[in-house]
């Protein structure tokens, strides 16, 4: 036996083993994964074919027939290792509707290999001008044999070409790797073509492809380890493929809406098995519906299904059935729960052309109401709104070059002395492209980064000019209040730029008020507490902002150096309602008994101040009385009452 046929005993082990590797690690979902098994497929087959070549070949003229159809399978399987290899990079890239859609395009890449098939199956038996096996069984080559190497060094080079023309869609690793592979199989088929008798072209091929399995289709960086699914990092890789291209997919996303509930009542690693029971739902479905989708798992409670350009027609009906996957209940013990999964589509770019919007879109999706029916992107999605957080740090820095930012001043009403007694600064954004940038939005994005400390200082400095000026005298306030979010009043800097600033206007602590509202967690409640007692023992005034808004625990109040507390708009509009009385009255009387002043937010009518007045709601403040102004606009409407 030639010593060289080790070499195809050695390739097969590689091949089993790869095809082994790619089962064992769930990498058989997907286009580019099912090339990846043809391919494999493809040179198993050929390496079988060429050690049954050898073994007829060894027959003499009693293996010719076994001998003749062992090289057609060999010649067949090694000269389609390019097309379907190239057709593998097609799918790794995502050119394959391009090629569709160009007619042209999809012959050009068909039929050179059914010249190939044709000249192999059909024309050969005949004529021999590929290959014949004579008398004796010895293997002879053919006067068009290279024919075959040509066609296959043909896709060898359209295949680089669109590598190298879509190469930034590859990281180097897999650039790099892309590029040995062809090379391995370019050098094993020379040698082979050189030396017939060398039989290596199967060992270096399986070893080429050994180095794609590891090197191009490696899991670690794509798979989520406890379901099995692909990771974010694959869906924000997937993603910018897709729109480079512009290929149309439909992307179905669900956000489950209560996964933080889940955890806080039934712990961590019970809703992990959620979210794996979950998982293996949308892997049946996909099995069952033989639908070659893309599953991903995004943390948090939320998943993504790709169903690329094949599936066009069927997109929205994907969708659909995805959310009746979804709406399922679970069991945790003994216990069925409602897991509240909001499912949206998306048909891309048609919906949201920018990738990075769409990376962006299941934040709006979290905040939707659970109703358990199927959303539209189309009607969700608000352009303009994702543009703005996209550009919300330029238009920040934007703000601070050309002196955008302004302050508006809102009075607020006292009931027992029947006038104005103070208030409350807003800040305001009026950008050139997106005009007035609501404020919660502002504060939030600027709260990523310290541009927030920035906006701080410049509330302050702008505040104390306002109280320095001669005129802020005539109006009789006490003080002007000044909003602080959480991020602010843990800002270690907050005490010194304050000493500084009402230092460099001559202003009192006394004539400035901050409104400040409660934090979630006891930890950042007590680095927010150090701050605003420190304000406090200064003379600083503290109210407590947005009450009623959410969990406010009575113990911390009584611990917070308060003057007051301000309701929120919403609370006090619901608690004036019918059946709703009682909670609002309970919480008037309730911080009547701790000592603190009242203040209700949202006046917007004289029944809705009749009804605070008459339950002894000290201050008032809402469109009733004034809207915000620019401090001349409300010092001209002070003055003039």
């Amino acid at each position: 036996m030639n010593s060289f046929v080790y070499f195809d005993y050695c390739a097969l082990v590689v091949e089993v083993l790869m095809i082994i590797s790619l089962i064992i690690r769930k990498m058989t979902r997907g286009r580019v994964n099912r090339w990846a098994l043809v391919l494999i497929a493809d040179i198993v087959v050929s390496t079988v074919a060429d050690l049954a070549g050898h073994y007829y070949e060894a027959m003499g003229s009693r293996g010719i027939v076994g001998n003749y159809i062992s090289n057609v399978f060999t010649l067949l399987g090694t000269t389609l290792t390019s097309v379907i290899f190239c057709g593998y990079l097609f799918a790794m890239i995502g050119i394959w509707h391009i090629i569709r859609e160009r007619k042209a395009l999809a012959y050009l890449y068909v039929v050179p290999a059914l010249i190939i098939s044709a000249l192999v199956l059909f024309v050969n038996p005949f004529t021999g001008i590929i290959f014949r096996i004579d008398g004796n069984g010895v293997y002879h080559r053919g006067p068009l044999f290279y024919v075959l190497y040509a066609i296959a060094y043909t896709y060898a080079v359209v295949a680089y070409v669109k590598v190298i023309k879509y190469r930034n869609l590859f990281n180097l690793r897999k650039l790099f790797s892309v590029l040995m592979v062809y090379g391995m199989m370019v050098f094993a088929s020379v040698v082979q073509a050189l030396n017939p008798d060398h039989y290596v072209q199967m060992f270096f091929t399986a070893a080429s492809f050994l180095l794609m399995v590891f090197g191009i289709q490696s899991p670690e960086e794509r798979m989520h380890g406890t379901t099995g699914l692909y990771s974010m990092n694959a869906f924000v890789q997937d993603i910018h493929k897709y729109y480079a291209l512009n290929t149309p997919i439909g992307v179905t996303m669900s956000v489950m809406t209560n996964y933080n509930t889940l955890i806080e009542m039934f712990g961590f690693f019970s809703v992990q098995t959620i979210i794996v029971d979950t998982a293996k739902k949308l892997e049946k479905w996909a099995r069952e519906a033989r639908i070659d989708a893309d599953l991903y798992y995004l943390g948090g409670g939320r998943f993504a299904v790709i169903c690329d350009e094949r599936y066009e027609a069927r997109h929205l009906t994907i969708a659909q059935e995805i959310n009746s996957v979804l709406a399922s209940e679970v069991e945790i013990g003994e216990m069925s729960v409602k897991v509240m999964n909001n499912v949206c589509f998306i048909a891309c770019p048609k919906d949201i052309d920018n990738p990075e919007f769409l990376l962006a879109f299941d934040g709006g999706l979290e905040a939707e109401a659970y109703s358990g029916e199927l959303r539209y992107a189309e009607k969700l999605f608000d352009k303009k709104r994702f543009e703005l957080r996209h550009d919300i740090m330029k238009i920040i820095d934007r703000a601070f070059e050309e002196h955008l930012f302004t302050l508006h001043y809102q009075p607020v009403y006292s009931v027992l002395e029947n006038r104005f007694v103070r208030a409350e600064a807003f800040l305001r954004l009026n950008d050139q492209n997106f005009g007035q940038i609501r404020p919660d939005l502002l504060i939030s994005e600027a709260e990523k980064t310290n541009s927030i400390h920035a906006i701080t200082a410049f509330v302050i400095e702008e505040v104390c000019r306002f109280l320095a000026m001669s005129e802020f005298l005539l109006l009789g306030f006490e003080y002007v209040e000044i909003n602080l979010s959480p991020v602010q009043c843990m800002w270690s800097e907050l005490l010194t730029v304050l000493l500084s600033t009402i230092r460099n206007y001559n202003v009192q602590p006394k004539n400035i008020c901050f409104n400040i509202t409660d934090v979630d967690s006891q930890d950042s409640f007590e680095k927010m507490k150090n701050n605003i007692d420190a304000l406090a023992q200064v003379g600083f005034v503290i109210f407590m902002d947005d009450f009623g808004a959410g969990i406010f625990e009575v113990q911390r109040i009584a611990r917070m150096p308060l003057t007051g507390i301000k309701f929120d708009r919403s609370f006090v509009k619901e608690g004036l309602k019918e059946g709703n009385s009682v909670v609002f009255e309970g919480s008037l009387k309730m911080i009547e008994d701790l000592g603190l002043e009242t203040v209700a937010v949202g006046v917007e009518n004289e029944e809705m101040e009749k009804r605070l007045t008459d339950l002894n709601c000290e201050y008032l403040q809402g469109y009733q009385y004034c809207r915000p102004l620019e401090k001349k606009e409300l010092i001209r409407f002070i003055l003039m009452r």
